[in-house]
């Protein structure tokens, strides 16, 4: 029984991969690029026998002896540790780290870069920190790390510390403590056989960021990381980012700010040396400042009015008001514990709100003071004319015992006026006076609600 022609050109197909596969290395899942052949063949080997019935069949026979010796030729170029260690020795052999590379010192290092954000550990409004992590890819070709894999088995890349190798230095200039650098002893430098360089410092960044807190809590923040290129002109090093916007591939989300946009971009200085700057816009997630800040600080400010509604003989007006003046007082204090002293372009606008429900309260205790003075006011006290004719044209709306044989007409106008006015006490003032208190302190309210959220929104 012979193999089948179409099961035998998938193997021939498999083992042809397998053989591009070690000619084009890369840098998979199947690990080193060196056994790569070995599986690939191991798997035609499958096809084959999965496909004859016949062990004996002088087809599958050719087919297994050329996979076993494929596989024997892939296993004895299999490079070993020695191999690495002479490819270490020869490549630092006389290398200086402290020169850049490139033969011709005319045309400058292309170095391409991309930042990856991982997470955003805080923001703190009030002293201006912003803490991010993240890392940087970058690539360059150094032609004195050049080798030929066929003098080292087939070694096609390996590793080098950060420290003995040149990388860009690049280093903060608006860090929030100290001045540092990027990577650590920790970190390596991936070289292949080309000289290819490819450097992946991971690191946590704690810079200085402007606040902006003029709408919190509805406000977004613009922070960016800046670095120069120390001790390199762009003639000499030549830094360009292979996207303008950040890498989110890696980004875990915070719970209280939303990355919304991003940049980078490179910027000259008038010296002429690089300056990579790295762009973040945060929008706040407002749900729990809504329903913990917002909602109960219009809530009580609602409430103000509602104080000229208290019976003056409960006594309660006075602790009434107090308490929901003093509450103010305890936002006010929250909220300025929470935001910076200086913010640009002006403080928050929640501060002036409260700020004028805190003026309110005090306006409003002294009204309901002035109120209490009229409806304790002495019946024989007299009152003022001014007061009285203000009175009587609202007196449809005053409980005034007035004798039957006055009624209101067109004929008798004058004298029901008189009237009414006759009968006007301090109480009634007192009553007319509270009412319109209310109607303001309710109007005030509404007012500065909707003024509030057409500014922040």
């Amino acid at each position: 029984m012979r193999i089948k022609p179409r099961l035998f050109i998938v193997a021939i197909v498999a083992q042809t991969c397998s053989l591009l596969t070690k000619v084009f290395p890369d840098n998979g899942i199947n690990g080193h690029p060196i056994f790569r052949p070995v599986i690939s063949s191991f798997m035609g080997f499958c096809i084959a026998t999965s496909s004859s019935r016949n062990m004996e069949d002088p087809i599958f026979l050719f087919y297994y002896k050329c996979i076993l010796c494929i596989s024997l030729c892939s296993l004895a170029n299999a490079f070993t540790l020695k191999d690495e260690q002479n490819l270490h020795t020869t490549l630092l052999s006389g290398y200086n780290s402290n020169l850049h590379p490139g033969m011709n010192r005319s045309v400058p290092l292309k170095v391409s870069i991309s930042f990856h954000l991982s997470y955003l550990k805080e923001f703190q409004e009030y002293s201006g920190k912003f803490s991010v992590n993240g890392f940087f890819i970058m690539n360059w070709l150094d032609d004195r790390l050049k080798w030929d894999p066929n003098s080292y088995d087939e070694l096609l890349d390996t590793r080098f510390p950060q420290d003995i190798l040149w990388i860009p230095n690049l280093v903060n200039s608006n860090p929030f403590e100290k001045i540092f650098g990027l990577g650590s002893k920790l970190i390596s430098v991936e070289v292949s056989s080309s000289g290819n360089c490819k450097w992946i410092p991971y690191q946590s960044f704690n810079v200085i960021c402007d606040v902006d807190v003029t709408k919190y809590p509805f406000d977004t923040q613009q922070c960016a990381i800046n670095f120069f290129l120390w001790g390199y002109k762009d003639k000499e090093v030549d830094i360009q980012f292979t996207s303008s916007i950040v890498g989110f591939n890696h980004y875990k989300h915070h719970g209280i700010w939303d990355v919304f946009k991003s940049e980078t971009q490179k910027r000259l200085s008038p010296d002429g040396y690089s300056e990579i700057i790295i762009k973040l816009w945060l929008k706040r997630r407002n749900a729990y400042y809504i329903s913990n800040l917002i909602i109960p600080m219009f809530s009580i400010s609602l409430l103000m009015g509602f104080a000229f509604l208290l019976p003056p003989v409960s006594g309660e007006r006075v602790g009434f008001i107090t308490t929901v003046s003093l509450s103010y007082i305890v936002f006010l204090t929250i909220v300025l514990g929470k935001l910076p002293e200086s913010s640009e372009p002006s403080p928050a606008i929640i501060c002036y709100i409260l700020m004028i429900f805190v003026m309110n309260g005090s306006i409003s205790t002294a009204l309901v003071i002035i109120g209490l003075r009229m409806h304790e006011a002495p019946r024989d006290k007299p009152v003022p004319k001014l007061l009285k004719k203000i009175v009587s044209f609202n007196y449809r709306s005053l409980k005034i015992e007035i004798s039957n044989e006055v009624e209101p007409s067109n004929t008798k106008t004058n004298y029901f006026t008189e009237a009414v006015e006759e009968n006007i006490s301090w109480a009634d003032i007192a009553k007319l006076f509270d009412k319109l208190c209310l109607i303001f302190s309710m109007i005030e309210c509404v007012l500065l609600i909707i003024v509030y959220f057409c500014l922040v929104l």
